[in-house]
Formats: C-alpha cells, structure tokens, sequence
C-alpha cells in the first residue's frame, strides 16, 4: 500500500495527478510533501531512520529554508522551484555509486528537454546548466553500515518556476558575487512549466533504469555518455576548483570512472600541474 502524507489538499491532488499517470508503473512507496521544510535531504535522512518506512520514498517541499548544496553550500529554494529528494535501498558498491549520481543528471537533463526542447549542458559533477547559467543540481547522500553503502539519498534542486529575481537576489546576499543562474520558466519565454509533470517524467525514468544499475555494462554505457558530455561543454564553461584553502581555476583532462577528475591548474604559469579531485557526491552518513 502506497503512503502519502501532505500538508494541504493541493499537494495531495499533485501527487494523485502522478500516481494517476502512472498506472502503478512507479517504483516508489511513500510520498511525502510539505509547505516547507529546513531540507527535503534532512528530512528524507530522518525517515530513513524509523523502521517502518518503505523504499523507495519521496519528499517534496514547496520551498527549503536552508537547502544543501554539494560540500556544505547553501541551495535557494524558493515558491517556484522543484526541490525534492528519493531514497533508494542499494547494493551497490562503494565504487559504482558515481553511475547512480550519473543517471540523475541524464533524467534530470531529458526531463528538462521534455519540456522547453533544449538540451542542458552537464559541468561536473552535479549541476546542469542553460547557456552557460545554473538551473539544476543534484546532491548525493550515503549510509554506509560495515563499510558498505545500504541507502542512497539523491537530493535534486531545479530552477522551474521560481522567480529568477528573487532567487538571484538571495543568493547574492549569501555570496560574495553573483553566480549565473537561470529557470526553465525564464528560457520558456515565460511559460510556467508543469511540475507535476515534471517530477512524473524523472519518477516514471527512475522506476524504469535504477534497476540497470547492478549491470556493469550499463555502468560503463553511462560513464563512457557522462565523459562525452562533459567534453563536449569543456569550451563553454569555466572550472574553480577547491583543495583546502587554495581556490583556483582548472581546466579538467580527464573524468575517472569513480567520478574524480585529473585537472590543470591553469594558475600555475608556466608549468601547469596536475592534480586530482575527489569525492564527487556528499560525504557518507554514519
């Protein structure tokens, strides 16, 4: 038996309208949707701990007081947007979990060519962007019991209604300079897009693949994909990268298989050097 549990009657008839469309092809059991919550991430983590949830489960707020971004940022969450998160049992191994983070980014990306037919560029690791501007992210949660992952949390934040002023004016006051964002409304010449169908679409495609994820051919067809992508932005999209304290500029030369990169620090004229970044989804939670 399907659970819901919503704060009003409009967020109930948004998920009958999924459920409806689904003619019990989707995967997940529990539906949850709020009017706001601190982080759908937080709060997903906290069901997983109460022994009668069932997975795959969803939470949905309208908006997010203090959104989580990847390394501990701040995501603004505004009226407007889709700010979710789905939790999955996995047995999946520590090393093949960058192929679930992947997938997200191809739904997310063909969700969002369903609906305004253009196709969003993927800058490493998590963000998808519209011409150069930010208009979704994804953030990766783990559980990690005797060394091994047991449930990921896939947090996903996109820019699709919410009002692209306001949410540019909050990140500004949160930042030391601005950051180049858009929403699909605004690259729709102003048409509202239908979230409902939105969070269907990237439902219906997760129930339809998550489960090729224990084939390794298909990890590889994703990875080889993923690589391409990111290649074919290189020339569009500029990269800073973080190790501790020292913040520079890179350019990436290649993608591993475990979603670390090889990066050039262009800073360091005239002999670039080459360093690895790691960890490209959130760190395991205990």
């Amino acid at each position: 038996m399907i659970k819901i549990q919503c704060s009003n009657i409009q967020k109930l008839e948004f998920v009958y309208n999924i459920l409806n469309k689904s003619n019990g092809e989707l995967i997940f059991q529990e539906f949850y949707f709020f009017d706001s919550l601190v982080s759908t991430q937080d709060y997903a983590y906290k069901l997983s701990k109460n022994p009668d949830t069932c997975y795959p489960y969803l939470v949905l707020s309208e908006i997010q007081t203090k959104g989580r971004g990847r390394r501990g940022s701040n995501w603004v969450s505004p009226k407007g947007g889709v700010w979710m998160s789905m939790v999955f049992e996995t047995d999946l191994e520590a090393n093949d979990l960058f192929s679930m983070l992947i997938l997200t980014a191809f739904i997310i990306s063909d969700a969002i060519e369903s609906h305004i037919h253009m196709t969003p560029q993927i800058k490493w690791p998590n963000d998808l962007l519209i011409d150069g501007s930010k208009v979704a992210g994804i953030l990766m949660d783990t559980e990690i019991e005797y060394g091994k992952p047991t449930k990921v949390t896939l947090g996903i934040g996109i820019n699709s209604n919410n009002d692209l002023v306001v949410t540019k004016n909050k990140i500004w006051d949160k930042t030391a300079g601005e950051i180049k964002i858009t929403t699909l409304k605004s690259v729709n010449g102003g048409s509202e897009i239908n979230n409902s169908e939105l969070v269907y679409f990237i439902l219906y495609k997760f129930s339809e693949l998550i489960h090729k994820l224990n084939q390794k051919l298909y990890r590889n067809e994703l990875r080889h994909t993923y690589r391409r992508r990111i290649e074919e932005s290189l020339s569009d999209l500029s990269y800073k990268f973080r190790i501790n304290d020292y913040e520079f500029k890179g350019e990436i030369v290649r993608v591993n298989d475990d979603g670390s990169v090889l990066v050039k620090d262009l800073e360091q004229l005239p002999n670039n050097k080459i360093v690895r970044i790691d960890s490209v989804f959130h760190s395991p939670l205990s």
